[in-house]
């Protein structure tokens, strides 16, 4: 705070320029496609025009609005906190139960509280209508233990548990969101007995000056001192905390900014537009729901921080009213600018507003950013909804929801049509990997650097979005045995392809037609669902199909590869073109989750004879192959009986070259295992086929042992 507000920017925007660069290179280096001259800083003064813009439109409108009321602060911080940024966290403690007395003499009630600190700001006693033992104590005196020339009256409210407690409460200003409730329900006193701080203010007396925590102890021992205190039961109870330091949280009444989000009406509406919302993965709906309809706040944006936005307001020093910045002349900093004009009373004296916007004040105009908003409103209408957003589940309350209220105010849609909510990789059961905690086995350059980009892809395709997954070094490995196969199984197809120029043959062999057709219904399913953002869905279908063309149809098709001379050239011409094709629609598919691999793949072969100069500009498509009835089944039926015959082979401990004296294949309809005989005695080594008309079955003749031939 010693620092002019530009100088501690500007050091700040030299160190995230360097950050910039780093986090650049590691997005380029793991293969992110996007547009990086799109980039923004939050503080740069693009942002701020936006958010300072924003602002001012929705001040003037109402929908901003300054107010002094209690809400969230954090005393380590010193700056109030919206609710969506607070957590709970179990802390011990205990509950201390004290006798208050009543004013006339007749005698006391029990009244248990953990926050002892809070009996200087004692302004009121409630009890639940509803409790027979207190309903005659409603409208009597009561004398704060303590602090007995403060006497406060005995009321009657539903939210007080009966059974919490001894099921007396006290309100003290404030010590939670029911208290502030309280308090402005029942016109009560404001007294605030803990500073901004986190000290105790004059009205504790000699407590006064202290830390809460330490004054707590100071009031038990003289409350036990003066037999207040009866009974001490220990507990565990859930507290409300800052997210960023977990501090436990106070409330405390400050003039500041809110954005009015809590009404029915727009309560409503966030409702409305979050069921209009396609959600990834559906169920991540249902915590934007809980979340809008318990909403009792509005959205406080000021923040007593010095690194921010600042608000783009003065107050007169004559009048108190406030000015507005012209829109002109954003982004200014009223600490060091004056206003253009005079206020209406005729002053020219004002008052810099201090305070900074919360963060998600800038982060909630994002699209508005991006889209121009602050230079040309009609370009940037013209372009939302944007397509989708992908937002961790943790920050659905804040980024996503506060996004969704400022497009619905300024441009009167929503932000984004999809929205993608991931989970969080987990360093070990319960804790999330962050860089806070520091608990990452590896930083991603390390990763990167140790098996590659595409192998740290691959393992991040395995999760489902919305749902938490393990770091896994396994994970890793099938990606390596993923990658390492791809390209050993590319460079065995390809070198059948020296001197190939890809050109349809007049005839296709069966299982050609088979793989072909396989291909486009493991396309289809996969596309289906890149289409609908599942990502690890997608990549198991193609590398489900994957497997199977190298383990069963390479196989199968190989020996008319290497043997033109036996087979026959129209053979082996019909094996490239498969061949070509499947290849070639796989690599695009895995292209995505895999783009440098694919990338060369395709730059050392498939770039002479396509029209685009890189995988990532192809167009995903389907092959151009005749789909026959029953091709499927009947060459998945032809891969069962090559797959019984090593089977057979395997058990009795055989060699796969070892040949076979017959196989006898049983079936209904035969016609599509006869076109493939050629194919299945070379893959199997079988010296003979015979055929009955009967249900499926394979039957395998003996082995033609070396010593038999």
């Amino acid at each position: 705070h010693t620092l002019p507000r530009e100088e501690f920017t500007s050091i700040a925007l030299d160190l995230v320029s360097t950050y910039n660069q780093s986090y650049r290179d590691m997005m380029v280096k793991s293969g992110m496609s996007c547009d990086l001259s799109l980039g923004y800083n939050t503080i740069d003064s693009r942002s701020q025009k936006t958010s300072q813009k924003s602002f001012i439109e929705l001040a003037k409108k109402g929908i901003a609005y300054r107010e002094d009321k209690p809400s969230p602060w954090c005393c380590k911080c010193r700056t109030s906190v919206a609710a969506a940024e607070l957590e709970d966290k179990d802390l011990e403690s205990v509950f201390n139960y004290l006798n208050f007395r009543l004013a006339d003499g007749s005698g006391t009630i029990p009244i248990a509280t953990t926050r002892p600190e809070f009996l200087p700001a004692c302004v009121a006693i409630f009890v639940n209508p509803e409790d027979e033992r207190y309903t005659h104590l409603i409208g009597k005196k009561v004398l704060v233990p303590l602090f007995e020339e403060n006497q406060v009256e005995i009321k009657a409210d539903s939210k007080v548990g009966i059974d919490k407690g001894t099921g007396i409460v006290m309100c003290c200003t404030f010590g939670d969101q029911t208290d502030a409730e309280w308090w402005k329900e029942y016109h009560l006193e404001l007294k605030q007995a803990i500073d901004d701080g986190g000290r105790m203010t004059e009205i504790a007396g000699k407590y006064a000056g202290m830390k809460s925590i330490e004054a707590r102890k100071a009031i038990i021992e003289d409350l036990k001192a003066q037999n207040y205190l009866y009974k001490q039961d220990p507990i565990t109870h859930a507290v409300k905390v800052h997210e960023r330091c977990e501090e436990p949280i106070e409330f405390l009444s400050k003039k500041q900014w809110f954005i009015r989000t809590s009404t029915p009406e727009l309560k409503q509406k966030w409702l409305d537009l979050g069921n209009e919302l396609v959600w990834h993965p559906e169920s991540m709906k249902a915590r934007y729901m809980a979340w809008v309809s318990n909403l009792n706040q509005d959205w406080s944006i000021s923040r007593q921080r010095y690194f921010g936005v600042p608000f783009p307001v003065w107050y007169c020093a004559k009048c108190g009213a406030v000015k507005y910045a012209e829109t002109s002349e954003l982004p200014v900093n009223p600490l060091t600018s004056n206003p253009r004009s005079a206020c209406a009373c005729g002053s020219t004296e004002f008052v810099p507003e201090s305070d900074v916007m919360d963060t998600w004040a800038t982060s909630s105009v994002t699209p508005q950013i991006n889209c121009n908003w602050a230079e040309n409103e009609e370009e940037c209408a013209s372009k939302m909804p944007m397509d989708m957003r992908f937002c961790g589940r943790d920050i659905i309350t804040t980024w996503c929801l506060r996004t969704i209220i400022k497009a619905y105010y300024h441009q009167g849609c929503l932000p984004w049509k999809n929205l993608i909510v991931n989970g969080w990789v987990m360093a070990d059961k319960g804790i999330k990997i962050s860089k806070h905690l520091a608990n990452s086995k590896m930083n991603l350059n390390d990763l990167l650097t140790n098996y590659g980009a595409d192998v740290i892809r691959y393992w991040c395709a395995n999760g489902a979005y919305g749902r938490d997954v393990m770091f896994s070094d396994e994970g890793l490995k099938d990606g390596l045995k993923l990658q390492n196969k791809i390209w050993n199984a590319s460079k065995f197809v390809l070198s059948f392809m020296e001197g190939y120029v890809p050109s349809k043959p007049k005839t296709i062999l069966p299982m050609d037609r088979y793989i072909m057709n396989k291909f486009n219904e493991a396309y289809e399913k996969t596309y289906a669902f890149y289409e609908d953002v599942e990502m690890g869905y997608a990549k198991n279908e193609i590398e489900k199909f994957f497997w199977n063309f190298c383990d069963n149809y390479i196989e199968i098709s190989k020996k008319r590869l290497y043997q033109p001379e036996v087979y026959g050239e129209d053979a082996k011409q019909s094996a490239q073109w498969a061949c070509y094709n499947v290849l070639l629609g796989m690599l695009k598919l895995f292209a995505i989750t895999m783009p440098h691999i694919t990338e060369e793949i395709y730059q050392n072969y498939f770039r002479q004879f396509e029209k685009e100069k890189s995988i990532h500009l192809c167009k995903l498509s389907k092959i151009d192959v005749e789909n026959e009835d029953n091709i499927i089944a009947n060459g998945d039926m032809v891969i069962d009986i090559v797959s019984r015959v090593r089977q057979f082979k395997s058990e009795n401990k055989l060699s796969l070259k070892t040949e076979i004296d017959y196989i006898k294949i049983s079936n209904t309809d035969l016609s599509f295992v006869t076109d493939c005989e050629s194919d299945i005695k070379a893959v199997t080594s079988v010296h003979e086929i015979k055929y009955e008309t009967a249900p499926f079955d394979v039957e395998i003749g003996n082995a033609i042992l070396e010593e038999n031939k």
